[in-house]
């Protein structure tokens, strides 16, 4: 920790800067913001001073700046609006920051920061949008200058009811008053950011409505003043006073209850706020933030501040960046601005007395406009349809029910969409390509075999789990022998999901076949010993996962295959376990290569390009190997071969232009075809060759459709694998230049 001194040389300058740019800005949205609160602007002014002190000292963040929001003013108002006819506004609003103040306690105390994880960015927009229009609508009563009748509403729908009703009322002083306010915001937001729009507006508001005496009880368009709600003046002899709700005589356990869910929503949305404008500035400085010590400071200041007529107060975004922005380097800038709140309260509070509410309603419409991200809107509508469905939801209770609620509706409904997705593992066939690949396909795409090897995937908690074994039985077919359960990386594994696996393995017993388990980590050994399925399903069944990858699997594949040659030479004892090969009459079967390159019909170009040149680096064949494409299914539905790639990227060049073309101008043209689907340049007049398909029927099909390289498909549609002209070629050689005899051998015969 440097010296006083040392920090006098170093960082104060930056820190007074970037006080006092933050002063400017926030005293402004201070005033506006008690008002949204239903409170006067004095007490936006207290907030503000006090609360970004006892932050600071106890935070961890540099630049993280605490004063009044907006959300956590119209979440304060929302809730202790069914009192205030009751108690004195003020009071409940205190007693309500302070048992918020309680609750972040415990969350920072509890380290519960990972809570903020499951408010989902859906959540945060459609809350915010819907905020937005709550605050708009909020305002209509101060920027329109309407006479309510009776007390406003505090529902989006019942402000507008009332604003509508009260519209022949409007004043147009006011109306002008407000929108100037909002043009100078925005329009010096645009020429620069710097100046401070929000103050510069207020000042010029304030003339206007001085010079024109639009404040004057005469004028017939009379515009209300801030001193008509209550004149701004500070006596520091009284500002400590403990709140009257708290005190012994007026505590109310019933008040407590009542206004508990709303502080708990409260403290809920003060923590998003403050970590989210915490980690964007700690992103940008490389600083470490301590989210749950910042969490414990929030606490502290939303119990002290009652005490010094501060009302609920949370880490807010604009503030904080302008500190970043300015040059504030140390935890003391944010002090330093509420000096400097505070001395402009001493010197100026007479002046704030005539500023226009109308003024201060056009600050909070820029505010509320703001609210809603476009971006990140627009982000959550083209999203999956989970998204926005959490978007709507979130903002249609935003504007429907109470506030406090608003947030735990959003809330819930991201938990529900998170368990659904977790609710059933991903389970899919993997199909064996040769020594170490495998190719992945559909589970519903099941074919009969022998052994059935199943990819499960995900979480396997006991809600995901309910239906397991008769997902399972659906990969099985009259031939199944063998069932392999790929079970690498799993997650929340638990007494639910080994008792399925149980039944599963019993029904499998029951009809006669196998199971064998693979990629089974340290974790799910230990589940299984000690449920006692590992002695079950037997040792010489279940292989362990390594670092290399698919080895337990391979191992588990050859130990399925001895199961499927033991079980059939017992029902057939007369066939031998290794069958001998078939003499004479070659097929498909006898001279397929599994090398061959499968890849998806719906990518381009240019990843067609890159995969053809890097794996025929590795096939030793003689022709270039060819793409064979396939469907969602995994069903043969097209071929690309390297010619008809270059036929694709060459077709607008004559071979005049070819040859005056660089190196480096061939590659800018064939760059221009990259994002041109494979689909419409491969081949799909196929032959349709099977494993069982002779050698003289494969030689027809290579000629009739000149084909360098035939796929060979099972009984799925499925590329097995290739049989190149070459190797077409040797089998005829073997026909047609049988070995010479070797003369000892003619001897003996």
């Amino acid at each position: 920790m440097p010296s006083v001194s040392q920090y006098l040389k170093t960082s104060f300058r930056n820190d007074a800067v970037s006080g006092f740019t933050v002063a400017i800005l926030g005293i402004p949205q201070a005033m506006a913001f008690a008002m949204l609160a239903g409170l006067p602007p004095i007490y936006g002014l207290y907030t503000s001073i006090f609360s970004a002190v006892f932050a600071s000292l106890c935070g961890s963040s540099s630049h993280l700046v605490t004063g009044p929001t907006n959300s956590s003013c119209l979440i304060l108002f929302s809730v202790a609006a069914p009192f205030v006819s009751q108690y004195d506004p003020l009071q409940l609003i205190l007693l309500l920051t302070f048992i918020a103040g309680i609750a972040k306690l415990v969350f920072g105390l509890l380290r519960l920061g990972t809570m903020i994880r499951y408010v989902s960015n859906s959540v945060l927009v459609g809350f915010m949008a819907g905020s937005g229009a709550l605050i708009a609508a909020s305002q209509l009563k101060n920027l329109l200058g309407l006479n309510l009748p009776h007390a406003p509403s505090n529902t989006f729908f019942g402000m507008l009811f009332q604003a509508y009703h009260a519209l022949s009322s409007a004043n147009p002083a006011a109306v002008g008053i407000g929108v100037l306010t909002a043009l100078v915001i925005v329009l010096m937001r645009r020429i620069n950011r710097n100046i401070p729009g929000p103050l510069l507006g207020l000042v010029l508001a304030t003339g206007v409505a001085y010079a024109w005496g639009l404040g004057d009880a005469g004028y017939r368009w009379r515009v209300p003043l801030l001193r008509d709600v209550q004149s701004i003046h500070l006596s520091l002899s009284n500002l400590f006073r403990v709140p009257e709700l708290l005190q012994p005589g007026h505590f109310d356990w019933r008040l407590v209850e009542a206004l508990a869910p709303g502080a708990v929503a409260l403290a809920f949305m003060g923590l998003i706020q403050t970590s989210s404008s915490a980690r964007a500035v700690a992103v940008r400085s490389g600083q470490r933030v301590d989210f749950s010590r910042d969490f414990v400071s929030q606490g502290v200041t939303s119990l002290l501040g009652p005490f010094f007529q501060s009302f609920e107060a949370a880490g807010s975004f604009t503030r904080t960046a302008v500190c970043f922005e300015s040059g504030g380097k140390t935890r003391v800038a944010p002090i330093l601005s509420s000096v400097f709140t505070l001395g402009v309260l001493l010197v100026c509070a007479p002046m704030l007395d005539y500023i226009p509410q109308a003024s201060l309603a056009g600050v909070i419409l820029v505010v509320a406009f703001r609210l809603t991200d476009r971006r990140r809107l627009a982000l959550v509508m083209q999203s999956g349809g989970e998204s926005r469905s959490v978007f709507l939801s979130t903002l249609a209770a935003t504007l429907i029910l109470p506030l406090q609620y608003a947030i735990f509706v959003g809330v819930f409904l991201s938990i529900v969409f998170l368990l659904r997705v977790t609710s059933r593992p991903d389970l899919t066939l993997l199909v064996p390509r040769g020594p170490g690949r495998f190719e992945e396909v559909p589970f519903d795409q099941a074919l009969p075999s022998p052994i059935v090897l199943v990819n499960i995937e995900g979480d396997l908690h006991f809600a995901a789990v309910e239906n397991l074994d008769l997902e399972l039985q659906k990969a099985l077919s009259p031939q199944t022998r063998v069932v392999i359960l790929r079970m690498k990386r799993l997650r929340a594994v638990g007494s639910s999901a080994m008792a399925i696996i149980e039944h599963f393995w019993q029904y499998l017993r029951a009809r006669n076949i196998y199971l064998v388990a693979c990629g089974i980590e340290k974790s799910l050994e230990g589940l299984l010993t000690r449920s006692g399925l590992r002695e079950q399903i037997g040792e010489q069944n279940l292989f362990y996962a390594d670092n290399t990858l698919f080895q337990s699997t391979e191992l588990a594949l050859a130990r399925g295959r001895a199961i499927v040659e033991m079980e059939l030479h017992r029902e057939h004892p007369t066939v031998p376990l290794k069958p001998k090969p078939r003499v004479g009459h070659a097929t498909a079967r006898d001279l397929i290569s599994r090398q061959c390159i499968r890849f998806g019909i719906g990518h381009s170009a240019r990843e067609a390009i890159w995969l053809l040149s890097e794996m025929n680096k590795v096939y030793s064949h003689l022709e270039p190997h060819p793409l064979f494409l396939q469907d969602r299914e995994g069903k043969l539905a097209g071929q690309l071969s390297p010619w008809r790639l270059l036929e694709a990227m060459t077709q607008d060049l004559t071979s005049e232009e070819l040859e005056e073309l660089d190196d480096a101008e061939l590659g800018r043209r064939f760059s221009r075809c990259f994002d041109l689907p494979i689909q419409e340049i491969c081949g799909t007049n196929l032959p349709k060759c099977s494993l069982d398909m002779p050698l003289v029927l494969l030689v027809a099909e290579s000629v009739k459709l000149d084909q360098q390289v035939l796929p060979i498909l099972d009984d799925g549609g499925r590329a097995a694998g290739s049989i190149g002209q070459h190797d077409l070629l040797l089998a005829l050689g073997r026909i047609l230049l049988p070995p010479t005899p070797h003369p000892e051998d003619e001897a003996h015969k």
